[in-house]
C-alpha cells in the first residue's frame, strides 16, 4: 500500500466519520475487556521499534501505527466507561440508519458477503480470517483495517437487536439473528419501538452490572429513570441490582412496576419469585402449651 500519510482509514465506519476502535485492533465488536487486553499486549510487540530486520524508516512506521492507532484506540476501549459511551454511540448510529433505510457502501467481496446472509457467528469467523492478517506486515494495515471495519459496518447494520459484550461478563447475550438484507433493503420495514432516550444510562447500567459494580449501576438507572420513567427496562435492572445489594423487598417493589409497564419484560419475570419468597415473613413456631398433655394451661 505504500506509506501511510495520515494512518487512517476511509471504508466502512470511517467513511461515516466514526473512528473504528475494533477494527484498529482486529477484534469483532463482541470481544470482552480480558481479550481487548490480550490483544493490545500482541500488538505492542509486533509493532516494537526493535522487531529485528526492520530498516529505521519501517521502524519510525511501526511506531507511529503504534501511537497514532493503536494505543489510542485500546485507550479507550480499556475504559469501561468510555467503552460504554463507544459502543453506545455504536447503538444510536445504526438505529438511525436503518430508520432512514440507508444501505452501506462496502467495497469488500468479504463484507458484500456477510451483508447477504448476516449472522453473527459468520461475523465473528470472518473477522478472525481477516486479523491474522492485518499486522502481517506493515503495508497491509490499513488495507485490512478497512476490510475489518466494513465487517463491522454490516454487523451494525444487520443486527436486529444491538447488545454488546461490554464487559468480562455479560448481564446478557448478544442477539444477532440473521436477516436476508437484500431482501430487506425493497421490502416494507417492520415498525420498531422508540428509542429510549436514556439508552446511554441504561447501557453503562448493563456494563456495570456485568462487572458487578452494583452502585455506579444503580446510580446510572436513577438517572435513566428520571430521563424515562416509564421505561420497564429500567425498573427490571433496578431490582436485579438491589436483589444484589440485599435489599429484596426493594427489588420486589422495582420488578413489580417493570411488570406493570411491562408484563412480559424478562429480568422481572425471572427474579421476582426469587424475591418474594425472600421477603415472606417465616412461619410462627406451633405454641407450647402449658403443664403435661396441655394440662393447666386456661
Amino acid at each position: 500500500m505504500g506509506k501511510p500519510e495520515n494512518f487512517k482509514i476511509n471504508k466502512g465506519l470511517a467513511s461515516y466519520g466514526i473512528s473504528d476502535h475494533y477494527a484498529i485492533l482486529g477484534l469483532p465488536m463482541t470481544t470482552d475487556a480480558a481479550q481487548i487486553r490480550k490483544k493490545f499486549l500482541k500488538l505492542a510487540k509486533i509493532l516494537h521499534p526493535d522487531v529485528f530486520g526492520r530498516t529505521p524508516e519501517e521502524k519510525e512506521t511501526a511506531t507511529k501505527y503504534f501511537s497514532k492507532m493503536v494505543s489510542p484506540a485500546y485507550q479507550l476501549l480499556n475504559s469501561d466507561r468510555e467503552r460504554g459511551e463507544y459502543l453506545a454511540t455504536l447503538r444510536m448510529f445504526a438505529q438511525n440508519k436503518k430508520q432512514k433505510e440507508e444501505l452501506p457502501t462496502l467495497s469488500s467481496e468479504i463484507a458484500q458477503k456477510l451483508y447477504r446472509i448476516p449472522h453473527e457467528i459468520t461475523y465473528k469467523q470472518y473477522v478472525e480470517q481477516i486479523s491474522p492478517k492485518q499486522y502481517e506486515t506493515l503495508d497491509s494495515i490499513l488495507e485490512y483495517t478497512a476490510t475489518l471495519s466494513e465487517l463491522n459496518l454490516v454487523y451494525l447494520f444487520t443486527q436486529t437487536s444491538l447488545t454488546f459484550t461490554s464487559g468480562s461478563s455479560a448481564a446478557s447475550a448478544s442477539e444477532f439473528q440473521p436477516t436476508n438484507a437484500t431482501a430487506n433493503a425493497e421490502a416494507t420495514p417492520a415498525a420498531k419501538p422508540a428509542q429510549s432516550p436514556a439508552l446511554r444510562n441504561l447501557n453503562m447500567a448493563e456494563l456495570f452490572i456485568s462487572k458487578k459494580q452494583w452502585t455506579d449501576a444503580l446510580k446510572e438507572l436513577l438517572s435513566a429513570e428520571k430521563i424515562d420513567p416509564n421505561n420497564a427496562k429500567v425498573y427490571a435492572l433496578k431490582g436485579l441490582v438491589q436483589m444484589n445489594q440485599n435489599a429484596a423487598a426493594i427489588a420486589k417493589s422495582s420488578f413489580q412496576k417493570a411488570l406493570k409497564l411491562d408484563p412480559k419484560e424478562p429480568t422481572a419475570l425471572k427474579y421476582i419469585n426469587q424475591v418474594t419468597a425472600a421477603t415472606k415473613p417465616p412461619e410462627k413456631p406451633p405454641e407450647k402449651k402449658g403443664g403435661l398433655f396441655g394440662w393447666g394451661k386456661k
